[in-house]
């Protein structure tokens, strides 16, 4: 039995974590379902995080590597490349992984960090099905930071605040031309 289980290893799960280490809970386990803890923040290769935690501006990666150094300061156990199935009323966590298979954790608490989803096309106003070469601004991110895939050499950008701007700025630094941010 955990005091704690977290569903989500990206930046508030491991902060959430850490405030439960340092609160005084002792069996403690982050569930995570990519390969590495951090989140999105692995794909956020620009700077701007960590003014106000670390008081100094850190790169996405960077942010979520100093979590990462906290979190090993701790006992927190972590699972990575496992996918949270169910969660039962009883505080049952059903899970599932390569290493470990299916596997039915009990916690005495538990905080969901799952992080958030974009918005879809539709919920968007974008007509019509699925048109090729439509990314969302995150898969777009991932593909050129975590992949190292380019989605285009010409594109249109759909919105102009940070995330927007942000991607406009990568992918022209990647030799694209980046036609309007609309």
């Amino acid at each position: 039995m955990y005091d704690l289980i977290v569903v989500g290893g990206g930046p508030a799960g491991m902060s959430a974590a850490c405030a439960a280490w340092d609160s005084g809970l002792r069996k403690i386990l982050i569930v995570e379902r990519d390969q590495e803890l951090g989140g999105i923040l692995n794909q956020c290769i620009h700077n701007g995080f960590g003014l106000h935690y670390f008081q100094e501006e850190l790169t996405g990666p960077e942010y979520a590597g100093r979590f990462i150094q906290l979190l090993g300061q701790t006992g927190v156990e972590v699972r990575l490349d496992a996918m949270v199935l169910e969660i039962t009323q009883e505080r049952e966590v059903h899970m599932v992984s390569r290493k470990e298979g299916y596997r039915i954790e009990r916690a005495r608490s538990i905080v969901l960090a799952m992080g958030c989803r974009e918005r879809t096309r539709g919920a968007i106003g974008i007509p019509g099905t699925r048109p090729a070469g439509v990314y969302t601004a995150g898969a777009a991110q991932r593909y050129v930071n975590m992949e190292g895939w380019m989605p285009g050499r010409r594109l249109v950008i759909l919105g102009s605040g940070d995330i927007g701007l942000i991607m406009a700025r990568r992918m022209t630094l990647e030799g694209a031309k980046v036609l309007a941010c609309v």
